[in-house]
């Protein structure tokens, strides 16, 4: 991630400032707990209302806030972040799950990191135990058809029906095809998006297309995140060291299903906030049926907005894989709003003499370890 100074960043337009208002005058998700079952979410001052879960990465020395990725902070921030979040008010609950920088099993070889299917039940029952409204997993794991028939995946399972009963809706990434990074493929099943009761979302880009990179979910939201938090602090944009860029001083935005599924998380916590009787079930029927027809693509304002349960039309879930509309302005609108909202925050904390607080190379990039 790169740093971004405060300095000549853009400030958001009339119209995004009356979008933000309007959305805020229903809803800021106060009161609702949204848990991130992640890398660990930095704390920030942008996360004003930030709690601690386990760390199922490294238990015997946890620290939940531990974000080695640079990933859950930025999913987080989506959700949260004062200035920028779908859910301002919303209290986030960080639970580190998953680490490229560890090693869980010596015994596969393949493993590209901490984290599996039995750590991500163990954080989804965590999250339940704490007292989550809302579960959002941008981690995911990907496995082809006839893998997938032979695992045993009843803990997951089991996990995902304990979260429905107790009244949390889980949220989670459709996944990304190998060329973003994530190594899934066309028809694999992604854990937990493939389970029934998740509310899987895909990517899309202007002007409400499907993102090349995405696989298919069952809502849309916008998959770039123009501007995040870092996890050292302050505001960050992209990877200059990514394997896509073209030269070695290019940044790439961040991109991927990872930071679409925070914006539909955010807008269920605002849900929850204006509903707090509902179920997981009745919050997935209104997204469902507040989304753009055949896109999938689900706008905060329409969703938080629209008739009661009982008067909104039934939309049944179908899996999105090429929207069908082109309008590019609510497109436009949410991929600021989920990223990019608080550009005048940028000069706020230029102002306030903001410091970065460094995460130590030998707590994170020398972290790998095999138990």
């Amino acid at each position: 991630m790169v740093p971004v100074p405060g300095e000549g960043s853009p400030a958001p337009t009339a119209q995004q400032a009356d979008y933000r208002a309007r959305l805020h005058a229903l809803a800021t998700g106060r009161g609702v707990r949204v848990a991130v079952i992640d890398t660990g979410v930095a704390r920030h001052d942008q996360l004003a209302r930030l709690e601690s879960g386990p760390d199922l990465v490294a238990p015997d020395s946890p620290d939940p806030h531990l974000d080695c990725d640079m990933h859950g902070t930025v999913v987080a921030g989506v959700i949260a972040a004062r200035d920028t979040g779908i859910a301002p008010s919303a209290t986030i609950l960080s639970i580190r799950q998953s680490s490229a920088h560890y090693r869980s099993d010596a015994r596969d070889a393949e493993a590209r990191g901490a984290g599996d299917l039995e750590s991500l039940a163990r954080a989804i029952t965590a999250a339940v135990d704490a007292d989550a409204d809302v579960i959002n997993v941008s981690v995911v794991s990907c496995v082809a058809p006839a893998i997938a028939a032979k695992l045993n995946t009843r803990p997951l399972d089991d996990a995902l029906r304990l979260a429905e009963d107790s009244g949390a809706l889980i949220v989670a990434a459709a996944g990304n095809t190998g060329g973003s990074g994530s190594g899934c493929s066309p028809g694999d099943v992604v854990y937990p998006a493939h389970g029934p009761t998740v509310l899987s979302v895909a990517a899309v880009e202007e002007p409400r297309d499907h993102a090349d990179y995405s696989l298919p979910g069952r809502l849309a939201a916008p998959g770039t995140v123009p501007l995040g938090l870092s996890p050292t602090g302050g505001w960050a944009r992209g990877d200059a060291a990514s394997p896509l860029a073209l030269a070695a001083d290019e940044v790439q935005p961040l991109t991927g299903t990872s930071f679409a599924a925070p914006v539909i998380a955010g807008t269920a916590a605002l849900l929850r906030e204006r509903f707090p009787d509902a179920t997981p079930a009745q919050l997935r029927e209104r997204l469902h049926a507040t989304a753009h027809p055949g896109s999938g693509f689900v706008d905060p304002l329409a969703a938080v907005s629209a008739t009661t349960f009982s008067q909104s039309r039934v939309v049944r879930p179908a899996f999105v894989a090429h929207p069908a509309q082109r309008d590019a302005e609510p497109a436009r609108r949410l991929a600021w709003l989920a990223g990019s909202l608080a550009f005048l925050a940028l000069a706020i904390a230029c102002a306030a003499a903001l410091r970065p607080r460094r995460i130590r190379e030998e707590d994170c990039f020398n972290a790998r370890h095999v138990t």
